[in-house]
């Protein structure tokens, strides 16, 4: 029954970039959009912090792909540097993780070491616990909220 299936070869060259967790090893095309991104964000590698950046376009442009790419180089020059750089990076879209204000401060204080409950405490609370959290972190901590 599966031998002619095990024969046949794959109508995909590669299935693997078909899920949301791919990202290819050569980004095409969008060379300006990395150097703009990549200058807001460099002046955290001599410890300052940089300006909010709010990414927008159609679904499917490039956005995560090029926040992940650029945060991940980020990440690397900052450790082989010896660098205090923190980055958080939570997809909002993700149901019971960032649908609420208290699921995404908590989600964010726990990235950060604070040991938070999922619901229970008052949004202040959460608020608060974040905020000691981030005051606690050596260097400069940069947060990507993805839609």
């Amino acid at each position: 029954m599966f031998s002619e299936y095990i024969e046949k070869d794959s109508v995909f060259k590669n299935k693997d970039a078909l899920t949301t967790s791919w990202r290819p090893t050569n980004i095409l095309h969008r060379d300006e959009q990395i150097n703009d991104l990549a200058s807001i964000l460099a002046p955290s590698l001599k410890g300052n912090d940089p300006s909010n950046v709010f990414l927008y376009g159609s679904v499917g442009t490039g956005k995560t792909l090029i926040v992940k790419h650029v945060t991940e180089e980020l990440r690397n020059v900052a450790a082989e540097e010896e660098i205090d750089l923190n980055i958080l990076y939570i997809n909002c879209k993700m149901k019971k993780v960032a649908d609420t204000e208290y699921r995404l401060l908590a989600k964010l204080a726990r990235q950060l070491g604070e040991d938070v409950p999922s619901t229970g405490l008052p949004t202040d609370e959460i608020y608060n616990r974040f905020f000691e959290a981030l005051k606690d972190q050596k260097g400069v901590v940069i947060i990507a909220l993805d839609e």
